[in-house]
């Protein structure tokens, strides 16, 4: 389906390309939601539901460039053979466009679209994401601290990385003090935590915990659960170890600082933390790090279903944000729907309410029936 020359470097071109700089008009032509970012495109053409955009605003999008070769990121291309081109390729007043959503159906990537709102959802490029997992490469992303600023997971290569995520709306935001102490221990080793509050309310809604743990690790906010779509994350918190070569040496489970026990959830956070401690002190050499093989299966391309329910739970944010309750509803019920086991998803909406948001887990919660709230922590050496 594609090929590729060099796919160690996809992920540095990814992440140039994630910061291209968004097109804001007065009244797009179109809106254009993916995992990683939101744009607004000021030229595109609308025909049957199908989104056509111009191949500048396609780089834009997602990186892709076409090139005779076919639509390329780096040194992955995506080969369009001369049929491809004809339905994908087309001229309009003298501009040339692109035909998205056809593209996405070509792939297997997900697309939601609201035609009315002129709003389209697109999960991940699947060869990218396939690439990517070969050799247990860590998905870049960039996303604002608390001055503004954008930070790059790939700013901390040469460190190794906890990947932390949180959420104002689950207890584990008074557990980023614990984080804290933790990091005072072991930041001068050569190590970093990088904190991703998973919440729609960006600062107003993050802001206080970290103050309240007077955190000097690297806090980042996450309005659209960038984080928690490129790593396969159904609930907060959740860690993943990233070495100094960008790499996945352990994927994502659940990440406490201490032990927690609560109600029928026990979550041995003292076991972890001295395995993340061996890990910053022996590297590769840990016996707490997982083989490649263990990563790629965490992070295996998603069925249609999660896809899908990604690509409507960004949709959801994305009304969110735009005061426009009865379509985000109508999306957060979708992608609750089609997925639900993922906490976040629903966690989420509920607190936008938060006078029902307890009852509404506690009846999640009892619903469980027994099965874990969260995957169990398997902590023991790789090798046993």
């Amino acid at each position: 389906m594609f090929s590729v020359r060099h796919p160690a470097k996809i992920c540095g071109f990814v992440i140039g390309l994630m910061q291209a700089a968004c097109t804001f008009a007065a009244d797009p032509a179109a809106v254009v939601v993916t995992p990683t970012r939101t744009v607004e495109v000021d030229s595109a053409l609308v025909n049957g539901g199908e989104l056509w955009v111009t191949p500048e605003d396609l780089t834009k999008i997602n990186g892709l460039v076409l090139k005779p070769e076919g639509a390329c990121l780096g040194d992955l291309c995506i080969p369009l053979s001369e049929d491809a081109r004809q339905k994908l390729l087309s001229t309009e007043g003298g501009k040339g466009y692109f035909n998205l959503t056809a593209f996405a159906a070509q792939q297997g990537q997900a697309v939601v679209a609201d035609v009315e709102a002129k709003v389209w959802s697109f999960g991940v490029v699947p060869p990218v994401e396939q690439m990517q997992l070969q050799d247990a490469t860590a998905p870049d992303f960039a996303l604002a601290n608390r001055k503004g600023e954008t930070v790059r997971l790939s700013d901390y290569r040469g460190k190794k990385v906890l990947l932390l995520t949180w959420a104002s709306w689950c207890q584990c935001k008074q557990d980023l003090v614990g984080w804290q102490r933790v990091y005072e221990d072991l930041k001068d080793q050569n190590f970093e935590i990088i904190a991703a509050a998973q919440d729609t309310g960006g600062e107003e809604a993050a802001g206080s915990s970290y103050d309240k743990a007077k955190a000097t690790y690297t806090t980042l906010l996450d309005p659209q659960h960038t984080v928690s779509s490129l790593y396969k994350m159904v609930n907060v918190p959740t860690g993943v170890w990233i070495d100094e070569q960008g790499k996945i040496v352990r994927p994502s489970e659940v990440a406490y600082s201490r032990n927690v026990a609560l109600l029928s959830i026990k979550v041995e956070g003292d076991k972890y933390v001295d395995a993340l401690r061996d890990w910053v002190k022996n590297g590769d050499k840990s016996e707490f790090v997982v083989g490649a093989d263990k990563v790629q299966t965490r992070l295996a391309t998603p069925s249609k279903e999660a896809a899908l329910a990604d690509a409507n739970f960004k949709m959801a944010v994305h009304f969110h944000q735009r005061q426009d309750k009865s379509r985000a509803d109508r999306y957060f019920a979708e992608a609750q729907r089609l997925q639900p086991d993922d906490w976040n998803y629903h966690r989420q909406q509920w607190s936008f309410d938060p006078q029902s948001a307890i009852k509404l887990w506690m009846q999640k919660y009892t619903a469980l029936g027994g099965k874990p709230y969260y995957e169990p922590l398997v902590i023991e050496p790789a090798g046993k």
